[in-house]
């Protein structure tokens, strides 16, 4: 999301500090001008990594920080507020799970440091206004944004089909979304060895994560194993979209979903959890089709519904597109970020 806003803000010089180590969209980023730094700060307490971050803050003196997921959040509240400087915090998704009770502890815990918010969907909003209690004038919401004409561009890859064995009548099921107990994988590994047949089905998992060997030890004895695909990360992530038939993300919570945008804008009908976080983007039916959460068997029933009507699939698909377009256009997006920071640094 970075990478796609951040280019487009040519009104503004970005510098870019990540926690950990440099990524491999580093090249990328320098590429389009942006400067990315990293502090090497392998876990929360590392306090000379906390130095190295309130050295580059100091040095480079910025009109505004933002910091962007939970470990950052609590980095900046905790250590930068001696700067002279907004610090405001990205909400890029809710804790309504059980693993994330500290991190909703901590995010109660440290409200009173921040002075406002930004979030990614008002669904994100209402979760801290109801459950972190943070008051709603507080927040500030900029949805994700998408480049469709982008997409649009991409074309099927057979070479790529070929080179995964994907054969040219396979139906190929595609999850984009990195391998944690919360993007509700075992479900979708469960309804693809409940489906008829797997003879002609392909189901692509991109992404990687804790949970990797976990559901690699679920799949073992099933029938469907040779037909799931784990890709790991990938870097061409729109190619595969277009080369699949049918998007699934059985996630428990959310933000906004990239992938679900990326994937609607892709032209994929999208099978997703009917959560808040969703129902931004999903309307039922309409533009998507909606499971309860945690639901094997109706996600089955979903897909095997899809794949055996075409026409329901292009008017799911057509209606996706519109969505995006009309909604979430990139443009639009990038015209809330110049308001938003120029109305801070006022």
């Amino acid at each position: 999301m970075l990478l796609r806003t951040l280019p487009l803000l040519t009104d503004f010089e970005h510098i870019i500090i990540t926690l950990k180590k440099l990524g491999e969209l580093v090249p990328t980023f320098v590429s389009a001008g942006i400067t990315v730094k990293t502090i090497h700060c392998d876990s929360f307490l590392n306090i000379s990594g906390i130095f190295r971050l309130r050295k580059i803050v100091k040095e480079e003196s910025p009109d505004i920080i933002i910091t962007y997921l939970f470990h950052a959040d609590m980095l900046g509240r905790l250590f930068l507020q001696t700067q002279n400087t907004p610090i405001i915090p990205f909400l890029r998704t809710t804790y309504n799970h059980p693993k994330y009770l500290i991190a909703r502890i901590m995010e109660w815990l440290t409200k009173p440091l921040v002075n406002h918010y930004l979030a990614n969907s008002e669904a994100v909003k209402d979760f801290y206004i109801k459950h972190i209690g943070v008051s709603p004038e507080k927040i500030t919401v900029i949805p994700n944004g998408i480049d469709i004409a982008y997409f649009n561009s991409i074309t099927p890859d057979p070479e790529l089909r070929k080179s995964l064995g994907i054969d040219q009548d396979d139906c190929v099921i595609t999850c984009v979304a990195n391998l944690h107990i919360n993007k509700g994988h075992c479900y979708l590994l469960e309804a693809f060895e409940s489906l008829s047949c797997h003879s002609h089905e392909k189901l692509l998992l991109v992404g990687d994560g804790d949970e990797r060997k976990n559901l690699e030890q679920q799949i073992k004895h099933y029938q469907s194993k040779e037909n799931i695909l784990f890709l790991g990360k990938r870097g061409d992530v729109p190619k595969l979209l277009k080369i699949s038939n049918l998007f699934v993300l059985p996630t428990l919570f959310e933000g906004q979903s990239n992938a679900i945008m990326e994937a609607m804008a892709s032209g994929i009908p999208t099978i997703t959890t009917d959560i808040p976080e969703n129902r931004i983007l999903v309307e039922n039916n309409i533009n998507g089709l909606l499971i309860p959460v945690q639901n094997s068997s109706s996600l089955a029933k979903k897909i095997q519904q899809l794949m055996e009507n075409p026409e329901m699939r292009e008017t799911i698909t057509n209606n996706a597109k519109q969505t995006i377009q009309n909604s979430f256009p990139l443009e639009k997006i990038v015209k809330k970020w110049e308001n938003i920071l120029m109305e801070t640094i006022k």
